[in-house]
């Protein structure tokens, strides 16, 4: 049985366990899609599951701060502070397809440290804490390392991306177009799941350029601790650019070139 760091093992547990509660929800008639301000959906169950990591953090950790998609962020006074998604891809919840995880990071000093992306409607999840390296779960058994793959080229290269919808300014449109007649192959397989294809390996790179603090603030522990390179668009190491490429490494420069000089 593999045995988790203490920050890990509440991470994975709360996060798995918030995930389950929104199956309750999911492909249920019971569900009332809203919309925000900015034009996405927010349901009864993205609510009811990041109460319950507030709930969970408090309880666990007080003196921790909480921020969250859907309320208000709640301060620290002990330099540490757990960020949640309840349900990254609320789009694919609401429409039925299980493409859609629950995202929870720790970040000591504005720095993560600890990430985990549960998928409830596959029964997986990657986690990893800097330094412990990366985990893969699926089903019930005990989680295996995950590592990201070894593919050197962008010919045959799978380049994921949730929507050109978030590609907002031309020369990234440029860049995503630009990278089929590279010999890339790109696909849509959305949201927080891109990442958790990339970290175990069955993806070459994650290309999002419309991102919030919460959609990606754990994937740096789980991308570096599965051997690979996360920057923003422009190849900064900085979590409120509002980009991410995430990669296996190898092909990172390949990928930033093309999205910036596009």
């Amino acid at each position: 049985m593999t045995t988790l760091p203490p920050d890990l093992d509440f991470a994975v547990r709360t996060a798995r366990a918030a995930g389950a509660l929104t199956m309750k929800w999911f492909q249920s008639a019971r569900l009332v899609a809203e919309g925000k301000d900015d034009g996405s959906p927010v349901t009864q169950a993205d609510r009811e599951a990041e109460r319950f990591v507030r709930d969970a953090v408090s309880e666990a950790f007080p003196g921790d701060g909480v921020i969250g998609e859907e309320f208000p962020p709640l301060e620290s006074t002990t330099g540490r502070t757990w960020v949640v998604d309840p349900i990254d891809g609320t789009r694919s919840f609401v429409q039925g397809v299980p493409l859609f995880g629950t995202m929870l990071a720790c970040m000591v000093e504005n720095e993560p440290t600890v990430g985990v992306i549960a998928m409830p409607g596959l029964d997986e999840c990657v986690a990893a804490q800097s330094g412990y390296g990366c985990w893969w779960w699926r089903g019930s058994g005990d989680p295996t390392r995950a590592s990201v793959s070894d593919r050197a080229e962008l010919r045959g290269a799978v380049l994921l991306s949730t929507s050109t919808e978030y590609y907002r300014e031309p020369r990234h449109k440029r860049g995503w177009a630009g990278f089929d007649d590279l010999g890339a192959v790109t696909r849509g397989w959305s949201d927080c799941y891109a990442f958790v294809l990339l970290a175990t390996g069955r993806a070459d790179a994650v290309i999002e350029p419309g991102v919030k603090l919460w959609d990606i603030a754990a994937v740096p522990p789980i991308i570096n601790e599965a051997g690979g390179v996360w920057t923003d668009v422009d190849g900064n190491h900085d979590l409120h650019a509002g980009s991410i490429i995430a990669s296996n490494g190898h092909i990172h420069g390949a990928v930033l070139e093309v999205m910036r000089t596009a």
